[in-house]
């Protein structure tokens, strides 16, 4: 297997090619979209319903269209704090999983500060690649 395809999956098991920050599934729309509210809604002091305006509207579009990972967590793009990375890089693994304590309470419980993050979702791709090989499980990723 291309070694860069094995290092566009994260420590946690997430998937560069499917994540929606490395797919651009998210900038390109915010784009559009902030385009949009700086044509037609740019007007000091406009609120809407809810209570946001067009300024706060706009700093968060203007973030949006501009957030992108180039790289992801092994590349040293991501979330600096996140708890799995740390750990396997302490261990010196390349994927949680390969961990003799996986799935750990530190960070796999649902009582975890992160289980918001670290979801079942993610538990379980991590158990399916441990079961089949890395290899084998970006290989199902492309059919």
């Amino acid at each position: 297997m291309k070694e860069a395809r094995r290092n566009e999956i994260g420590y946690c098991g997430n998937y560069c090619r499917t994540c929606h920050w490395y797919t651009d599934v998210l900038r390109t729309p915010a784009k559009q979209l902030l385009n949009l509210v700086k044509a037609h809604f740019e007007v000091e002091g406009w609120i809407d319903s809810k209570g946001g305006n067009s300024k706060g509207t706009i700093k968060g579009l203007e973030i949006l269209s501009k957030s992108a990972c180039a790289f992801n967590c092994k590349g040293g793009s991501g979330w600096s704090g996140c708890p799995v990375r740390k750990c396997c890089i302490e261990k010196g693994i390349e994927f949680c999983f390969e961990c003799s304590e996986f799935p750990c309470e530190t960070n796999w419980s649902e009582k975890s500060a992160y289980s918001n993050v670290f979801d079942k979702a993610k538990k379980e791709r991590l158990l399916e690649m441990k079961a089949v090989g890395v290899e084998e499980w970006v290989k199902k990723q492309w059919m």
